[in-house]
């Protein structure tokens, strides 16, 4: 029988039906484990379901849920019954008939075409829309079949085992088609960069709909015999004690958080929410999913060194959906590398040359090792004719891997574009140095200014220390001015309440923090109310899309320095 992701997750069932499986913290801190019978049971009558409607092995179910214990249900029942799932992020709000969420949602589930869709009561498309070319559209509770057993699959390795929204940050997501075979060897090559072993247990905060959740933590967890248990995403924004505390209640060994999540904690995170905690148990915190600061990354430790976190257990890892899952990881024996570089050049003639001391009194860039590549993958930092570049050039990050994608779906063109001479083109630019990759930016999202590159990663952490901004919900672009010849940086943002912090206060703030850390003049500051700055169904930030909105005077502004 042909190894598939469900050959795997029954196995487990076989081979240890009372382990611990899955355990869904509340916003209490409140959890009980779940044996991976009861895990399997719950989610067959969910699979059940999805069989009843006409969801047979290999068909798609399309998964419209918030990231909790009723979404986990729902995917684990369909992975169950051999049915290809699609996580899509629910809007925070009730969207408006003609939102930015229901017209990309209509123009996946065209591309998708799921025999049924699982979503929440109150979503709807306009009549004669995506819904009605659809199959059926069910609320998740809805998915019972008392009495049904569930048969078992058995797909072939080339087969689809479930496909993930990425990108979409300029216009609609594209939908990555990931076969069985590349799934297992993500899963594979995580396992042994990770050294997952039977006294690990997992804690996850990520959303499901995001790669990190589904890959790194659901679907690594189940198939190698880690117990897993979430906190919903909002539970932490929240209140980011939560997740030190979760990770401390259940024994965590190991985590993921994208860097804001790690940024979020040490500065939010009041001292008296801490009582009792211990992180000793702790032995790898993983940095993914977008650019890992240094500084960030350092403060983090030093604000939990109390808590008997070591220094050793803070970790990074380099992924994206095209790749399945995480491509390279930091060193598992000690601390994660970074290095010092001269920033002017870094940033004028894409070089990372380390900055000796006795060039330190200019300006110096901090950047992270994303570790080295798992077994059986090769990373090639390439220039624009595709030949490969030594060490320290930045250029192109390309894939040698056996967990890439199948295709986007539907989409040949842009499949296409993603492959060079067989490697797959993250899209991502980086430099190695002795064989760990440094990530230092999105390709088709970094602004010149005067000559300078700059990544809108690099306000992330400016951002973050500035009072009466919505953590992490902003996007930065440059707007080309033909008369300069050069582009003119712009940075919008979030604040938390209209009413609060004098909006002038805030901006200026902004324009001072970003003169300072990044040298850089900004040409606006415009702040804009919760929830403008939509991001992508993998959780991306969409600088390149609200820059055309700036530029076509779409943009509902609260204030802006321009006027």
């Amino acid at each position: 029988m042909s190894d598939s992701l469900q050959s795997r997750l029954y196995r487990r069932q076989e081979e240890a039906p009372e382990r611990p499986a899955l355990a869904f913290v509340d916003g209490r801190g409140r959890f009980r484990w779940w044996p991976v019978a009861e895990a399997y049971e719950r989610a067959a009558v969910r699979g059940a379901g999805l069989v009843d409607r006409g969801c047979a092995p290999g068909q798609r179910c399309v998964i419209v849920l918030p990231s909790d214990e009723e979404c986990a249900t729902v995917l684990l029942g369909a992975l169950l019954a051999g049915v290809v799932p699609l996580l899509v992020a629910p809007p925070v709000l009730q969207p408006s008939r003609h939102s930015a969420f229901l017209v990309n949602l209509e123009h996946t589930l065209d591309r998708v075409r799921p025999r049924v869709v699982v979503a929440p009561r109150g979503l709807e498309l306009a009549e004669g829309s995506a819904w009605a070319r659809t199959g059926e559209r069910v609320e998740p509770r809805a998915l019972a079949a008392a009495g049904r057993e569930l048969e078992r699959p058995h797909p072939a390795a080339a087969d689809t085992a479930a496909l993930q929204l990425t990108s979409g940050t300029t216009g609609a997501p594209r939908v990555c088609r990931w076969t069985h075979a590349a799934v297992l060897a993500a899963l594979d090559g995580m396992e042994r960069a990770m050294a997952l072993g039977p006294d690990d247990v997992c804690f996850n905060w990520t959303p499901l709909y995001h790669d990190m959740g589904l890959v790194n933590n659901f679907l690594l967890c189940l198939t190698a015999g880690v117990p897993l248990a979430m906190l919903a995403p909002t539970d932490f924004v929240v209140r980011p004690s939560r997740w030190l505390r979760g990770l401390a209640d259940t024994g965590a060994t190991v985590s993921w958080s994208p860097n804001f999540g790690f940024a979020l904690a040490a500065e939010r995170i009041p001292d008296a929410e801490l009582e009792g905690v211990r992180l000793d148990p702790v032995r790898a915190l993983w940095n993914a999913a977008e650019r890992i600061h240094v500084e960030t990354m350092l403060g983090f430790h030093a604000r939990f060194a109390q808590l008997g976190l070591a220094f050793e257990a803070l970790k990074t890892n380099f992924g994206c959906a095209e790749n399945v899952g995480g491509a390279t990881f930091s060193d598992l024996d000690g601390p994660f590398r970074w290095e010092e570089v001269d920033a002017a050049l870094l940033h004028d003639e894409e070089r990372a040359f380390p900055a000796t001391p006795a060039a330190r009194g200019g300006p110096v860039a901090r950047i992270a090792s994303a570790g080295r590549p798992v077994q059986g993958m090769r990373v090639v930092i390439a220039g624009s004719d595709d030949h490969p570049l030594p060490d320290g050039v930045v250029g192109r990050i390309l894939l040698d891997t056996p967990s890439r994608m199948a295709e986007y779906l539907g989409d040949p063109a842009a499949t296409g574009e993603a492959f060079a001479d067989g490697l797959l083109s993250t899209g991502d630019l980086g430099y190695t140095r002795d064989g760990e990759l440094y990530w230092v930016g999105r390709a088709r999202e970094r602004m010149t200014v005067r000559g300078k590159k700059i990544d809108p990663s690099e306000f992330e952490r400016m951002l973050l220390g500035i009072a009466g901004l919505r953590p992490g919900c902003f996007v930065a672009f440059g707007v080309a001015d033909a008369r300069l010849g050069t582009e003119r940086p712009v940075v919008v943002s979030e604040v938390i309440d209209p009413g609060g912090r004098p909006l002038p206060e805030i901006a200026a703030d902004i324009h001072e923090a970003a003169n300072a850390e990044l040298g850089l003049a900004l040409d606006d500051v415009v702040l804009v109310g919760r929830g403008t700055l939509a991001k992508t169904s993998s959780g991306k930030r969409r600088h390149r899309h609200f820059r055309e909105v700036y530029e076509n005077g779409g943009l509902a502004s609260l204030y802006s320095t321009r006027g």
